[in-house]
């Protein structure tokens, strides 16, 4: 592991002074970089609607485990040439990645120039839509968060096609204006999802409410699959009342096939997902609740999906979590999954 960092270390330090000769050969710069991650452990009963649940350790319990290295070159009037190379780690597989088929930075891994008019990036991203649906929801990027599971883990009738993060992404943020801002990205996938990514978000912070909108576009054709053409978009909102934070967001996805009339390739199919949430401070801890709806639409397609979870986290400190978890996991017409946790989560 020790040499893994090592080498990407150095692999990165010398992209990234390469990258700063684009800005100036002579001007001032200082090389930063620093190690981080989350260690994420639980055991427990896993299961989901329909399949055979398994009583084992967990890595992504409440947040997914994984370790980045990051690091950068800055400039006089700031302008800073970064990047990041991070990967998921699976503590019961001993592996990385969140499956075998995933590369090996299997999280973020891109290089980036950050300047007082935004933040540029390129490289594998995570995808807007999963960050607005993470930040928007009480159990956040957690397994069990019911929006990430109906959006990103439930297939493509009732979630988005395609991974939660694309590779050969370019990404542009924009500076913070009166608590705005405004993110776009593009990206081209190869592979059993080869195609043509795009994605665009706006979130706004006022006071103590906070409001996102987050629309994306793919469209995939891989020359042996039917190909699609698929719209997202969500809304998302959350207030702290001091007592409570409360969450809501609504998603709605919609496929069709992008092949010629003459062409039999499937329905058209819609999907709509409501969520609601809140995170309650009790006793030394906060108690997390979440609960979504799904519902899938086409011809011959009907599909009714219902996730309730719930959390009591309890911060030993800054950096350590203990947590007890929860979900119930219901599909029309399947058997219910029930799922239970207890873990400690660690920040470095």
């Amino acid at each position: 592991m020790k040499n893994m960092r090592a080498g990407l270390l150095r692999a990165m330090r010398g992209a990234l002074a390469g990258l700063s000769l684009l800005l100036c050969s002579t001007a001032y710069a200082q090389f930063d970089y620093d190690y981080y991650g989350i260690a994420d452990v639980s055991y427990g009963h896993i299961a989901q609607a329909g399949i055979r649940g398994e009583t084992r350790l967990n890595s992504n319990s409440l947040s997914p485990s994984f370790v980045g290295v990051t690091g950068s070159y800055g400039f006089d009037g700031g302008w800073t040439v970064a990047g990041a190379a991070e990967t998921f780690l699976r503590f019961q597989d001993r592996k990385t990645g969140r499956r075998d088929s995933d590369p090996m930075l299997s999280r973020n891994a891109f290089v980036s120039l950050r300047s007082p008019y935004g933040n540029l990036r390129y490289g594998r991203l995570q995808s807007l839509l999963f960050d607005t649906t993470n930040r928007f929801n009480a159990l956040g990027n957690s397994i069990f968060s019911p929006p990430i599971r109906a959006l990103f883990f439930s297939g493509n009738l009732e979630g988005v096609q395609g991974d939660f993060y694309w590779d050969r992404a370019f990404a542009y943020t924009s500076p913070n204006f009166e608590g705005g801002t405004l993110n776009l990205m593009y990206a081209t996938q190869k592979g059993l999802k080869r195609g043509k990514y795009s994605s665009g978000s706006l979130v706004w912070a006022i006071g103590l409410l906070g409001v996102e909108f987050a629309a994306q576009d793919v469209r995939v054709d891989d020359g042996v699959n039917d190909p699609t053409k698929e719209n997202a978009w969500q809304l998302g909102a959350n207030y702290n009342f001091g007592f409570m934070k409360l969450f809501a967001l609504y998603s709605r996805t919609s496929d069709r096939c992008l092949a010629s009339p003459d062409r039999n390739c499937g329905n058209h199919v819609r999907s709509d997902n409501r969520s609601v949430g809140a995170s309650v401070p009790a006793g030394p801890g906060n108690i997390l609740f979440q609960y979504g709806y799904s519902k899938a639409e086409g011809e011959a397609i009907e599909r009714r999906h219902t996730i309730t979870s719930a959390a009591y986290v309890y911060s030993y400190d800054s950096n350590i979590d203990i947590y007890v978890i929860g979900m119930d996991d219901r599909v029309q017409d399947l058997t219910v999954g029930q799922s239970a946790a207890a873990g400690v989560r660690v920040k470095f």
